[in-house]
């Protein structure tokens, strides 16, 4: 499969600017490491695919740092971070993101009528031709995400919702349950993905917490 070109070159860009990021962190080690890529308010880093972690819910969180730590999703960066730390670090790291105010944020669209029509459809209808289901049965109204089940998809940025859904259609991100983002994203095209990845980032995204336990 090929990889448009735009996508490699925000790679190689992304990239830069992580190894930028971490070396700041390196000369200023009072820093939270988190905070040289996820910002010190958890906003994220758009053109580096670096998702924002503000107001994501603990499980989910918790689950990808653990995940990066035994090897079962793939990113030397992130591996190296999560290995370092001890299981309850991680849940302490993962309590403190969820427990920030998402910055309300969206990007301005920049896929078009179509591409914004084609987003929506997926979002809410999904594709019964694809046999792609709608973001939204999983991922909650107008992607605010699930407590415990599915993080929030509005407000991320296209860069990075793009990355994600790219790497479940190549298999290099494997750590869904029951696979279920690998088997719908292997069923959409590069113009779906670019539709409903630019569809999420444009909804603002109002600060969302986990509820608390009993």
């Amino acid at each position: 499969m090929n990889i448009p070109s735009r996508f490699c070159a925000g790679f190689t860009i992304g990239s830069l600017l992580i190894i930028f990021a971490l070396s700041a962190h390196a000369a200023s080690p009072a820093t939270p490491p988190c905070e040289a890529c996820h910002g010190a308010h958890g906003e994220g880093m758009a053109a580096a695919h670096v998702p924002r972690l503000a107001g994501q819910s603990a499980e989910y969180l918790q689950k990808q740092l653990d995940d990066y730590a035994a090897g079962t999703r793939d990113n030397p960066i992130m591996a190296n971070f999560a290995k370092a730390l001890s299981k309850q670090q991680r849940a302490r790291f993962a309590a403190r993101y969820a427990s920030m105010p998402a910055p309300v944020i969206s990007a301005p669209a920049s896929i078009g009528t179509v591409g914004l029509a084609r987003g929506h459809q997926l979002a809410y209808q999904g594709d019964e031709t694809k046999r792609v289901a709608a973001c939204n049965a999983c991922h909650g109204p107008d992607g605010t995400g699930v407590a415990y089940a599915a993080p929030y998809l509005a407000g991320q940025s296209a860069e990075y919702l793009a990355s994600a859904l790219n790497a479940f259609r190549q298999g290099t991100r494997k750590n869904d349950a029951g696979e279920v983002m690998r088997s719908v994203a292997e069923r959409l095209d590069d113009a779906d993905v670019a539709a409903v990845a630019g569809y999420f980032a444009g909804l603002a995204s109002a600060s969302r917490r986990a509820p608390a336990r009993p």
